[in-house]
């Protein structure tokens, strides 16, 4: 093994390490209550070391969301499905992370609620251009795209807050509101 490649490891150890830390530390605590102290010491990292790969915490969460999003919900708004196709498989994604994303729905900056929201928007508006041929998105769109994010957002918060026992494919049924023509213009 090359010693390009022993580094490479390090880091992504050294990075997992913190990432699971924080998230292990916001699974008791709120967000803006964990220091930075902390996170080094339940995962054994030295602030030296945290500091060379992370600005603050909320560079650490930011880039935690980030790897979690590669890993666990990669191919997860794909341009080529519908919006209520993507929506289904996020109602999956849900039940089958409902931990994960109990804490991190709860957190505003930096959160998986911005995180989903961004790629959901860009999901919509890639699988509009491609099967509407829509150039640009009207400010009348934007907000039809806004409000169904929120709605959709807002449910699967409140599915998870409330353990409401529905299942995934039942609420998703129930919602109602995942017809592509709302987004006919």
């Amino acid at each position: 093994m090359d010693h390009k490649t022993t580094e490479d490891l390090r880091v992504k150890r050294t990075r997992k390490l913190l990432y699971t830390a924080l998230l292990e530390l916001m699974d008791k605590h709120p967000f803006e209550n964990i220091t930075v102290k902390q996170i080094c010491d339940l995962a054994m990292v030295h602030r030296t070391t945290f500091y060379t790969h992370f600005q603050d915490k909320f560079d650490l969460l930011s880039r935690a969301m980030k790897q979690i999003a590669e890993e666990e919900f990669k191919g997860f708004v794909d341009a080529s499905f519908s919006p209520s196709e993507n929506f289904r498989e996020l109602f999956s994604l849900a039940k089958k992370h409902k931990k994960l994303f109990s804490i991190l729905l709860a957190e505003e900056r930096d959160s998986l609620r911005s995180l989903l929201r961004k790629e959901m928007g860009r999901g919509i508006k890639e699988y509009l251009a491609q099967h509407n041929a829509m150039d640009e998105i009207s400010v009348d769109m934007q907000i039809k795209i806004e409000a169904y994010i929120g709605a959709v957002l807002g449910v699967v918060t409140w599915w998870i807050d409330s353990n409401v026992p529905i299942d995934h494919e039942e609420l998703f049924s129930k919602m109602n509101i995942f017809s592509e023509e709302r987004f006919a213009e």
